[in-house]
């Protein structure tokens, strides 16, 4: 039996499906939830249901996302695992997984007269790998010929972020506006600012591989650079309080802005806009660019497999000889540089559209731009329903990526003063199905056929004031009224 680098795609397959560590995402959902006051977040213009909003349970948001790998690209009609579909549905240079996570610390947002006022802080971290389709057809075939690796890289970036934000909504005015200025903290960064990697393999006995790999690789944390020159230092930090944690931080600092607006088309029809995420951060403390230019072959492997044979042991051990061997090969051709350098952070820009039916339910539809290594347009129907006033319910439907079975659902419970909150993309699975693969020990698992991408966001708010006047939201009308003395922020009003 030839071992075939069977193993190896094993790794490969489950490093993209599985992986856990936490990148930008895509909350299409919330977008669309405007009685949240965390949909300023995409939106700063967006006028809440309440004159002041303070969390309570902290909102957590974590999510995945991939362009190409599904259980519909691996498998064959008779549901066993066909790797040379999965290979065939990938794009030939671009293709990309992503994974993320925010934690928000803090947020407060108030009313005062005309104008909405907020401070918040969160913490975001964000994993994107890109790569081309021969860094799976490599490990898939291992046969003769030439693989391109050109454009592998792992982007990753963790920070914290400090925004205060305003919104200006005048009862006399079709439009309202909104920013939000952030201060920026870098805590850690990987940049593949450069990826040309080249493979040539041998048709022999062995499959040689000749390699050459010319990168651009920097690394940037949250710690002093003068006194942790290398990797390895960072290795050794030893932290074993918050008074330890803090001595060490040294943040590297940034700045970025949301700016956003809607105008009042008529009473029902109204119009949004906005671009988030318009900055960068300076990584000047902990700083190091790893500089490849390695040129080397490597030796193929082979490998007698009985029956008896322990296929993990018997990988690992050809890992670990390898490694050992064109390890010393390959660092002989890095060179590492210690310069300051910039990120900037993925800047999304967001144009929708909201009509009113009824006073409880509202019908939107958006188009969404990401401009991360290039250009990335989806767009996104939704439509929200109130059942009176403790429960809200929110459902999209959105394509992004070569991706269209996502329906998201977002519901708000508002018990007394508190508005606990679910939102989820793609909770829709399309169908499932049964994988049997005796090769590979698979029985009876069942998995979503057609998902390629999963968010939720959960928290909960304390909310205080509702504002009761007619119309509340810009979506509801444009025409100014008074009773005595007190002004209505919008017109027409919201019956429940």
């Amino acid at each position: 039996m030839s071992f075939k680098n069977y193993k190896a795609l094993l790794l490969f397959f489950v490093l993209i499906l599985f992986t856990k560590t936490v990148s930008a995402q895509q909350e299409f959902t919330l977008y669309h939830m405007s009685t949240l006051a965390q949909s300023s977040n995409l939106n700063p213009a967006v006028v809440p249901e309440y004159k002041v909003s303070v969390f309570f349970i902290p909102s957590v948001f974590g999510g995945f996302n991939n362009s190409a790998i599904n259980v519909k690209s691996l498998l064959s009609p008779d549901g066993t695992v066909d790797y040379n579909k999965l290979i065939n549905s990938l794009d030939e240079k671009k293709n990309y997984i992503g994974v993320g996570g925010k934690v928000e610390v803090f947020h407060v947002r108030f009313k005062a007269a005309d104008n909405f006022f907020s401070l918040s802080s969160q913490v975001v971290a964000d994993v994107r790998l890109n790569y081309p389709k021969d860094f799976l057809a490599l490990p898939a075939t291992g046969v003769a010929g030439n693989y391109s690796l050109s454009g592998l890289g792992v982007d990753m970036n963790t920070y914290i972020e400090y925004a205060a934000g305003f919104t200006r909504a005048k009862p006399d005015s079709k439009w309202t506006y909104g920013a939000r200025l952030k201060w920026l903290n870098g805590i850690a960064n990987i940049q593949t600012k450069k990826s040309e990697i080249d493979i040539q393999v041998h048709d022999d006995d062995i499959y040689s591989y000749d390699v050459n790999a010319n990168m651009l690789v920097n690394v940037g944390a949250a710690v002093d650079g003068n006194k942790y020159k290398t990797l390895e230092d960072l290795s050794n930090i030893e932290i074993n309080n918050f008074r330890d944690a803090w001595n060490e931080y040294k943040p590297n600092n940034g700045m970025a802005v949301d700016l956003g607006g809607t105008f009042q088309f008529t009473n029902k029809l109204s119009f949004g806009a906005s671009v988030i995420n318009l900055g960068f951060i300076n990584w000047k403390n902990f700083k190091q660019n790893y500089h490849v230019d390695s040129h080397f072959s490597v030796e193929g492997v082979t490998a007698d497999i009985t029956p008896d044979t322990n296929l993990d042991s018997l990988f690992n051990a050809q890992v670990d000889s390898l490694v050992q061997a064109y390890g010393d090969e390959f660092k002989d051709g890095v060179d590492t540089s210690y310069n300051a350098y910039k990120t900037w952070l993925p800047t999304q820009v967001m144009l929708s559209a909201h009509y009113q039916l009824t006073p409880k339910f509202r019908t939107s539809a958006s188009l969404f731009t990401e401009f991360y290594k290039g250009v990335s347009i989806g767009t996104v129907v939704g439509a929200n329903y109130r059942f009176g006033r403790t429960f809200d319910l929110t459902a999209t439907w959105w394509w992004f990526r070569k991706s269209a079975t996502n329906l998201g659902i977002g519901m708000v419970f508002k018990p007394w003063f508190g508005q606990l909150y679910l939102v989820m993309d793609n909770v829709l699975p399309a169908t499932l199905v049964k994988i049997n693969d005796p090769e590979l020990e698979i029985n009876n698992l069942w998995l979503p056929y057609e998902a390629k991408n999963f968010n939720v966001r959960i928290g909960m708010n304390l909310v205080f004031g509702r504002i009761r006047e007619a119309s509340r939201l810009p979506v509801d009308g444009i025409t100014k009224r008074k009773n005595g003395r007190r002004k209505y922020l919008y017109k027409p009003a919201f019956k429940h």
